[in-house]
């Protein structure tokens, strides 16, 4: 299967969000590449969400870390561990950033740095390196990122001091870790302060398996206002 579809369905995140992109938002189904680059902007098949994935083609093997920005704040970081059954060598690494201003998350290239800078629905600019396809900064946070893909270093990549409010959902093995509905999501807002909720506080979970985030915008203020008080949102 190609890797833009297993990221797709790893994402339990749903198409059908609280967040759905402005239907006037242009999310044009495109690939293209550059150095190892390969970048791809797609739309969910019921047109209520967009996808802008990132991934490394000259990987050798099915060892390889991508990327995939959506247009409801999500970031997640899918890894390839090599050979074998997904359950013990794909993992995902799940953040989802606020508030989201823009409607879809869009892309350029930049040929006299050598870089792929995508603009996230946070505003937030994205920088990946036409070498590696890996991310080297992101305006509004540090990214610390390790340069090894292994299966003990959850997803490999970190968002550190984000000027926003950021949720971190952790890393799972064979699945994307909102797909737990008892597992634990930490909020962390731009003074360092952090609150952990239950996944399904935030996440409402369908018949099919999808797993959407529950909330817009303001619809998540009411919600920290009343379960994360101490958090400025």
């Amino acid at each position: 299967m190609k890797l833009l579809l297993n990221v797709l369905l790893l994402s339990t995140v749903g198409s059908a969000s609280a967040m759905a992109f402005d239907s006037q938002a242009v999310c044009q189904d495109i690939v293209e590449r550059r150095g190892s680059i390969q970048v791809q902007m797609i739309s969910s098949s019921d047109g209520d969400n967009c996808y802008v994935s990132v991934h490394n083609r000259k990987a050798q093997g099915l060892l390889y870390r991508d990327y995939l920005f959506t247009a409801d704040g999500e970031l997640m970081i899918f890894n390839s561990l090599g050979y074998g059954d997904e359950s013990s060598t794909t993992g995902a690494r799940e953040f989802f950033l606020f508030p989201r201003i823009n409607p879809v998350p869009t892309f350029e290239w930049n040929d006299e740095t050598r870089r792929l800078i995508v603009t996230t629905v946070n505003g937030n600019k994205a920088s990946f390196d036409y070498e590696d396809a890996e991310l080297v900064e992101m305006t509004g946070a540090e990214i610390k990122r390790a340069a090894e893909i292994r299966p003990d270093n959850r997803g490999g990549v970190e968002i550190n001091k984000y000027q926003g409010l950021k949720l971190d959902s952790g890393f799972k093995l064979g699945s994307a870790p909102t797909a737990v509905s008892g597992n634990s999501s930490v909020f962390t807002d731009k003074n360092g302060k952090t609150c952990s909720v239950k996944n399904y506080e935030i996440f409402k979970y369908t018949s099919d398996g999808d797993v959407r985030f529950k909330f817009s915008d303001n619809g998540l203020k009411s919600f920290l206002k009343n379960r994360c008080s101490s958090l400025t949102f």
